[in-house]
């Protein structure tokens, strides 16, 4: 993170623990419709023009460690292979074999060929076919073109990511307004320590914009996250792409660590200062958010799982000995269940919300200064579906350009 960046933060919480007024100069939000989370064309829409063209954050490198390991992600209705290959790289395949289509494998593994069940047809690492039994049947088989169909797979510091459109420009490019500020967190060298995930009965944005803003934190954290964080000195930050950044200054911790766990022994040295007085969180256009801290941190991802569902998902990175994890440490236990409650926290009136929303007596969402990172989030959206695509009631007006930093 460069020093002005750091800088930049540490200014805009002070601003905002004094602040008494609503910005001036600083637009009031339009009402979101509600319809954009209730209608089934709206989320078609979402599916054909922002899931399958976005870049999805899917494993960690890590995860597929050797050459021949391999790992499936199913989600959006496919299913695709991460495997390593044998010159290390690692690739991503639509897990369907071009013969009849049936799955070449169910869960994960380490296979020097990854082979279909149904018939034996075999594909090598780089998901060349290579292998059919009894070729001599196929009269004009050409097996150069009926390898694994590709998926573009691309890497981020320790994290892999997948993208269904292969004319996606380069994930280095969609992460560029944000890449810097967190290439000191060192994130290629930590390790999973603990995973935990929830169905949640609710549209998957509504559930993600709950970690949008810190509006809330008072009434439904007063025991959690309000004792850690002073939500008053939220500072925000919009970036080209639908990123974001949101900061709390820590009442705790302030020399390293994060939810009230001491973290002298899982220190990652390179996490500048503004890291450990702060719990900083970046959302990551279009699905998940972070919050960066100086000994470990969870990805949480959200995926619809239908109009009116979604789940969530969160992998924890952290520094110290490679072998721990939540089974095996105090720390990484004691750590990953203090998200637990915090996330039922944040889950509770999700279901309600939805309900709200289906009954038609919910028009849309007031938002207030504090949660314009769930507006620029929508614009962003809009922006990626093609707002002439959007029937008229259901867009956003594109208001925040202005205001998103270089």
């Amino acid at each position: 993170m460069k020093p002005q960046v750091a800088a930049r933060i540490s200014a805009q919480v002070e601003n905002e623990l004094r602040r008494d007024h609503y910005p001036e100069g600083f637009p009031a939000l339009p009402e979101i419709p509600g319809g954009r989370y209730t209608s089934e064309a709206f989320y078609q829409l979402e599916i054909e023009h922002l899931w399958k063209k976005s870049w999805l954050c899917a494993i960690r490198a890590e995860e597929v460690p050797a050459p021949g390991s391999y790992k499936l992600f199913e989600r959006l209705g496919c299913s695709i292979i991460i495997a390593r290959g044998v010159d290390n790289e690692i690739r991503a395949f639509h897990n369907t074999c071009r013969h009849r289509g049936a799955p070449i494998v169910e869960g994960d593994g380490r296979q020097k060929l990854l082979v279909c069940r149904y018939h034996a047809w075999c594909y090598d690492l780089q998901g060349r076919l290579v292998r059919v039994p009894e070729e001599h049947d196929f009269g004009d088989l050409d097996k150069s073109a009926r390898g694994l169909l590709p998926v573009r797979c691309e890497q981020w510091d320790g994290w892999v990511f997948v993208n269904l459109d292969p004319d996606a420009r380069p994930l280095a490019d969609e992460l560029a307004p944000i890449r810097d500020d967190l290439a000191t967190l060192s994130m290629a060298s930590l390790r999973v320590k603990g995973r935990m995930s929830y169905k949640i009965a609710c549209n998957w944005k509504a559930a993600l914009d709950a970690f949008l803003e810190s509006y809330h934190v008072k009434a439904i954290h007063p025991q959690t996250v309000a004792m850690l964080l002073d939500a008053k000195g939220t500072a925000i930050g919009l970036f080209a792409g639908g990123h974001t950044r949101m900061a709390l200054p820590k009442r705790f911790n302030r020399e390293g660590g994060t939810w009230g766990t001491e973290a002298d022994a899982y220190d990652i040295p390179t996490v500048p200062e503004v890291f450990r007085a702060n719990n900083v969180a970046y959302g990551v256009f279009p699905n998940f958010v972070s919050p960066f801290d100086s000994a470990g941190f969870p990805f949480i991802t959200f995926w619809p799982e239908g109009r009116d569902a979604c789940s969530c998902e969160l992998i924890f990175v952290g520094a110290g000995d490679d072998t721990e994890t939540m089974e095996n440490s105090e720390y990484w236990r004691t750590f990953v269940e203090n998200y637990d409650k915090i996330q039922t926290e944040d889950f509770q009136f999700l279901a309600g919300i939805q309900r709200s929303l289906e009954s038609g007596a919910f028009t849309g969402m007031k938002l207030c200064y504090q949660e314009r990172r769930i507006y620029w989030m929508h614009e962003e959206f809009d922006r990626r579906i093609g707002v002439e695509r959007i029937p008229p009631e259901l867009r956003v007006t594109q208001l925040l350009s202005p205001f998103v930093e270089a």
